[in-house]
């Protein structure tokens, strides 16, 4: 019985692999998982980081400026869910705070935002895309709370990429 174990385990070891390498079903065309293109084209993004920088005042490196993972936020109309904005964006640090403060809990931050995000309805009148002074001014509150009044000086958002459900 042993062996018969010891045998299938080194079995499976061999031949996993080569199930994966193949990419999976050999009939792609029954696959029922969606592609969707994130490269926005490397011209778009530049020009969005510049108008970023712009927008912060500061020149591109300074340590102040602290740039979030991507955040998801519901879409919500009539309390229902109408869609996910993707959001990216940066802190500006105040000058008289520590940047490596908020750069080393950069995860805390993260937390923070997601959870205000998901508290509050960010979602224009519209119904079709987030509100973005209000989730400012959210935002802001929410790193108040954990860093101290003041202590994130300024958000800059980049445009959202939207992602409706109709």
């Amino acid at each position: 019985m042993k062996n018969l174990l010891l045998a299938f385990a080194l079995g499976s070891c061999f031949f996993t692999p080569a199930v994966y390498a193949g990419g999976g079903s050999s009939s792609s065309s029954s696959s029922s998982a969606i592609n969707i293109d994130w490269n926005q084209g490397a011209g778009s993004q530049a020009s969005s980081h510049a108008s970023v920088m712009e927008e912060l005042g500061v020149d591109e490196g300074n340590p102040r400026v602290i740039f979030m993972p991507a955040i998801v936020v519901p879409l919500v109309e009539d309390h229902r869910l109408q869609g996910y904005a993707y959001i990216h964006s940066r802190l500006l640090v105040a000058h008289n705070n520590e940047a490596r403060n908020v750069q080393a809990n950069t995860h805390i931050a993260l937390d923070r935002l997601i959870r205000a995000s998901h508290r509050t309805n960010l979602t224009a009148e519209s119904g079709d895309t987030i509100d973005v002074d209000r989730m400012r001014e959210v935002w802001l509150i929410a790193l108040a709370e954990q860093f101290g009044e003041g202590v994130v000086e300024r958000i800059v958002i980049t445009p959202p990429d939207i992602r409706l459900l109709r």
